[in-house]
């Protein structure tokens, strides 16, 4: 293949890898191209590096689970739980 030819293939792949929006590593791992060698050409064909802004996720965080101890007796209760079990199992380490 002709230099000009490869120019112009890479030119298209990287144009494509643009547009697609994935990161190089993800581009080459999807369209099976060696990630090093689309450096090389990217850098031989004077691309400019374009910073992809960073994106921000909303993490939502689970409440810690209370730790209870009675009478030697160790309760964990996460999230959610039951509170009215939970007011009989206290009821009864009570009489213990």
């Amino acid at each position: 293949m002709s230099s000009v030819a490869l120019q112009e293939e890479w030119s298209g792949k990287i144009a494509a890898w643009r547009d697609s929006g994935l990161s190089i590593a993800a581009w080459c791992r999807e369209h099976t191209e060696n990630y090093h060698r689309f450096l090389y050409w990217r850098k031989r064909l004077g691309m400019p590096v374009i910073q992809q802004a960073g994106r921000f996720v909303e993490l939502e965080l689970a409440a810690p689970p209370l730790a209870l101890s009675c009478n030697g007796v160790d309760i964990h209760v996460s999230s959610g739980f039951d509170a009215r079990l939970l007011g009989e199992i206290l009821t009864v380490l009570k009489r213990v």
